[in-house]
């Protein structure tokens, strides 16, 4: 099953959401009004609205606070992206020119805080208010994420913990986020927030790790740069479990390749060749497969309906993915 078969589950909802959506990229300023056309225009698979409309969908409903959130969320996370590839020097996402490569980096910059202050301006309920908290842990664990990285690579930590501590909070605390308010914002008196909080963070993890496998499909086939992780001297999952596998005569050769800035195509094809023989990325698939297994695990503690089974199928859909 792919995500478009997944959404039809709640077709007239995502309608709805991207309705509202599309209402954000309104204007009156010329330059501000191009980069929101472009950037809310770009094809995504939305997966953060995905789970908190189906997360509200199986705990008992969906409200307007719903979809305000999702919105909300969705903005951030847009903000983060426009402000990672400035920091990054990033020319394409999505096989995409940036924000930054279109308009440079001070409109970039500038483009994402509107979207922080954007996301703001649609609190309106008292519902609306006591999700404070969780947007204010997004916008405070996303920068921490970017800065924990910049740490990791700094110091050339290749700890698996500074891994599992960046992912968590770049991409996990996003998914955790995105059904933690689909369980609080669902019309139903019984709270489920902490398990469906758990089950996004769990899903976040599974989710990010199949994403660095992705970047060593050499067809290019994941939307991304081949290599990508590897050029920009990211120990991702793959890599880690890689050089563990080295005896201590070759290891350190093997780290200061990833560290080093320079690195020609023909010597990032081969490092990846080594990986793939080494059979890294099939453990690192176990990875995938063992916090996707608690995912679903998690999910059962919620309510027992057919939103919850096309959840579980959200799951398989997104590890089983090639882009």
């Amino acid at each position: 099953m792919e995500i478009k078969d997944i959404a039809k589950f709640i077709e007239n909802e995502l309608n709805t959401f991207e309705k509202m959506y599309q209402e954000c990229k309104e204007s009156d300023i010329a330059t501000l009004s191009d980069i929101l056309s472009y950037s809310l225009s770009q094809k995504s698979k939305k997966i953060r609205p995905l789970i908190t409309l189906l997360v509200a969908k199986a705990c008992g409903g969906v409200s307007d606070s719903t979809f305000r959130s999702a919105i909300i969320v969705e903005l951030l996370h847009t903000a983060s992206l426009a402000h990672d590839d400035v920091l990054d020097n990033s020319d394409l996402r999505r096989n995409q020119p940036t924000i930054n490569a279109c308009w440079g980096n001070n409109a970039a910059i500038l483009y994402g805080d509107y979207l922080f202050g954007k996301s703001l301006q649609l609190i309106h309920t008292k519902e609306d208010f006591e999700l404070l908290p969780i947007y204010s842990k997004i916008a405070r664990e996303l920068p921490m994420g970017e800065l924990l990285q910049k740490d990791v690579l700094e110091k050339g930590d290749i700890s698996r913990q500074s891994y599992f501590n960046v992912i968590d909070f770049k991409t996990s605390s996003l998914l955790g986020a995105s059904a933690y308010i689909g369980a609080k914002t669902a019309q139903t008196d019984k709270d489920y927030t902490l398990y469906a909080e758990e089950f996004g963070r769990l899903l976040g993890r599974a989710f990010q790790i199949k994403d660095d496998i992705l970047d060593f499909a050499i067809s290019q086939t994941s939307g991304k740069k081949f290599g990508n992780d590897i050029k920009e001297s990211k120990f991702t999952l793959p890599i880690l479990d890689y050089i563990d596998q080295l005896e201590e005569s070759v290891k350190l050769n093997a780290i200061n390749f990833v560290k080093q800035k320079d690195k020609s195509d023909e010597e990032v094809l081969k490092f990846v060749m080594d990986i793939a023989e080494s059979g890294s990325l099939k453990k690192t698939e176990e990875q995938v497969k063992c916090y996707s297994n608690k995912a679903k695990e998690i999910l059962k503690h919620l309510p027992e309906n057919q939103y919850r089974e096309v959840l579980e199928q959200l799951v398989e859909t997104l590890i089983e993915r090639n882009n």
